[in-house]
């Protein structure tokens, strides 16, 4: 039996320490990590075991040698892609065995606007013995890419639920506290959440926002807050810790997500729920299901009115309503996005493989 699996993933995510540490920590594997980003987040239980490559040169012959030599020097029993960005498109020419390949939401969604792009992903995914997703309409998606019969799998990132553990948030107090985590880019449309802020504050509604995340629509939303003139309700709060998420979480009683695209839930969306927070939520992709059984708000994507109009529905509820609500949340990702519940699923495939 050979042990040695090898990940390919951004060493910039959240998403691929979380997944790779679950594998080192309850599995006997030998993990190799390549990534073709530089590492920004640190770990201080970051593993000694696992051996970490960064090929970050913007010269893909250099990269597609870094990769060679190292299979050559190593035989792996699996290889698992995680995210089809920069120099993903190199393992076509590589010879591998047992490819898993998780493309993320972004990476399949907006394919028709760049051929080449398409064509290269699709000879990934041919190639693959295996593809995850974390969405059901991404299966219909990758079906429609590859044009043939393939093994799919639905694998979520999952939650930390014990982690996030539920806190009954301040649902009595009259000041309704936001917290949003998704980071200053475009297709997070941050400006719809503080366009209904300003409605909101005209109803006379105690009111704080704070908006985490860095991206290049920084200066553009503080000139937004500038002129709508609500300094003293919208923070722009910057990175954060993520070790100190959970801390965080605790502070505020609603989550607001204003993103026009998601593949299946956002990490950010499924921990605040997690710790009990009322969520609301864009109406796209599959966030409908995320927030059916009365587990969250649901509001027209963009419509920075009809988000307003879902905070002063929250506003108007009673503190029973409120708590329903959060407990019915924190259910739904204890039952349907545990991380110890998904990364078991990958662990058996990994198992069968290894056979």
């Amino acid at each position: 039996m050979n042990n040695n699996i090898l990940f390919i993933a951004p060493s910039n995510s959240i998403h691929s320490l979380k997944w790779i540490k679950y594998i080192q920590q309850n599995s006997k594997l030998k993990i190799t990590w390549v990534s073709f980003y530089k590492r920004t987040i640190e770990d201080d239980k970051f593993s000694k075991n696992i051996e970490y490559f960064e090929f970050t040169s913007s010269n893909p012959l250099k990269v597609y040698t870094s990769l060679k030599l190292l299979y050559n020097k190593r035989f792996f029993f699996c290889t698992h892609l995680h995210y089809l960005g920069r120099h993903s498109y190199l393992l076509i020419f590589l010879k591998i065995q047992n490819l898993i390949v998780s493309p993320w939401g972004s990476d399949i969604k907006f394919l028709k606007l760049n051929f080449l792009k398409k064509q290269s992903i699709k000879l990934l995914l041919l190639k693959s013995k295996l593809i995850t997703v974390d969405a059901d309409y991404m299966v219909k998606l990758v079906k429609g890419i590859v044009n043939k019969k393939v093994e799919i799998a639905r694998i979520n990132f999952g939650t930390d639920t014990n982690r996030f553990a539920y806190s009954e948030p301040e649902f009595s107090s009259e000041k309704i506290k936001i917290i949003s985590l998704r980071n200053l880019e475009k297709i997070y449309s941050i400006e719809t959440l503080i366009k209904a802020t300003k409605i909101v504050i005209e109803r006379n509604i105690d009111l704080k926002v704070d908006i985490y995340g860095t991206g290049s629509e920084l200066s553009f939303l503080k000139n937004l807050i500038n002129q709508l003139g609500l300094n003293q309700i919208i923070k722009l709060k910057g990175r954060f810790d993520y070790n100190t998420l959970p801390s965080i979480l605790k502070s505020y009683n609603m989550y607001v997500s204003t993103s026009t695209s998601d593949a299946g839930l956002s990490a950010s969306t499924s921990e605040a729920m997690s710790v009990g927070l009322f969520p609301i939520i864009s109406d796209n992709s599959e966030n409908s299901y995320w927030m059916s059984e009365n587990s969250g708000l649901l509001f027209s994507t963009s419509s920075y009115e009809d988000l307003a109009n879902k905070i002063l529905f929250y506003n108007n509820l009673k503190f029973t309503e409120r708590k329903a609500i959060s407990l019915n949340a924190r259910n739904k990702i204890v039952l349907f996005n545990s991380y110890e519940n998904e990364m078991n699923k990958i662990l058996t495939i990994y198992k069968k493989y290894n056979e």
